[in-house]
């Protein structure tokens, strides 16, 4: 496997990773976002972010919070950088903390040390290994 993206633990538990996007004109922005394997989506980010990405409106969508609270929220369409290839993808806007979810690592393994300042690795797994 070789790593995809690589980041740290930060003093409040937190699994940051860099992850690179482009925006409406097609440069590259590196935003940072948390690790949230609780997060079925792709991505959160919040408006200030989307606004300065230049990013494509798609659809209101239903969703259910962690809390059990259901909201209606903005999805946006997006390009990363995922594997060197840019990847389109649903983004929901979501005010606070960007955050990176399970369906964006599919065919990935995460690797966490769990300590402050600790590594964070996503590396994309092997077809072997599916």
């Amino acid at each position: 496997m070789r790593p995809l993206i690589q980041g740290k633990v930060d003093s409040r538990w937190q699994a940051w990773v860099p992850l690179e996007m482009l925006d409406g004109s097609g440069h590259i922005h590196s935003v940072d976002v948390v690790v949230d394997t609780g997060f079925s989506g792709y991505l959160t980010l919040p408006a200030e972010i989307i606004r300065r990405l230049d990013l494509e409106p798609d659809v209101q969508t239903n969703i259910t919070l962690a809390t059990g609270v259901r909201d209606r929220v903005n999805t946006w369409n997006g390009f990363v950088l995922w594997d060197d290839q840019p990847l389109i993808i649903q983004i929901l806007e979501s005010a606070g903390t960007p955050l990176l979810g399970m369906r964006l690592m599919q065919d990935s393994q995460l690797t966490i040390q769990a300590r402050i300042n600790g590594d964070v690795i996503i590396e994309r797994l092997d077809e072997s290994s599916t």
